[in-house]
């Protein structure tokens, strides 16, 4: 696993653990991140969730996610190939249509060439594929000076870049 991630349009260092499933204690340490059903079953159960994200696949059904988005730090997306979309619909649902503020992270067949895309939808946090040279990977966000969809660019660029 790569110790640095894309943030904000910079590379820092990696700063959520990705959890295949809850803890048998149910204990989650902040700064993990755990699959939907299981923040779901633990936050049920009474469980603490300070600081601890959830991650969702394409095929969930978010809408459930609407009500607790103010408790949630971060919400991971998985990619498990660059060519499944589903999940640039959930950030900008999430994003956009529902005001989220935390942090939008992509996860898993994650490339260069799809960061302007993800980033405009809504994503702010990148864990590359492996192979990727995340420095390198900066250079997407520069790519285009303008768009013409959605209104002007300031309202899309990265967290710390936004127009005044």
């Amino acid at each position: 696993m790569a110790e640095q991630m894309i943030l904000d349009g910079r590379v820092v260092p990696r700063r959520w653990t990705l959890l295949d499933g809850a803890p048998a204690d149910g204990v989650v340490a902040p700064g993990s991140i755990l699959p939907c059903h299981d923040w779901q079953a633990l936050r049920a159960a009474g469980a603490d969730l300070t600081g601890v994200g959830l991650s969702l696949e394409g095929d969930c059904d978010i809408k459930a996610l609407r009500e607790v988005l103010g408790e949630v730090p971060v919400i991971a997306l998985h990619i498990p190939k660059f060519t499944d979309g589903r999940c640039y619909t959930h950030a900008r649902r999430i994003r956009h249509h529902w005001g989220y503020e935390g942090d939008v992270l992509v996860y898993g067949d994650v490339l260069r060439d799809q960061l302007v895309y993800l980033w405009r939808v809504g994503v702010n946090a990148f864990h590359m594929r492996q192979d990727q040279d995340l420095h390198a990977s900066l250079g997407a966000f520069r790519l285009y000076s303008a768009f013409y969809q959605y209104g002007p660019l300031g309202s899309h660029a990265p967290r710390g870049e936004r127009a005044a």
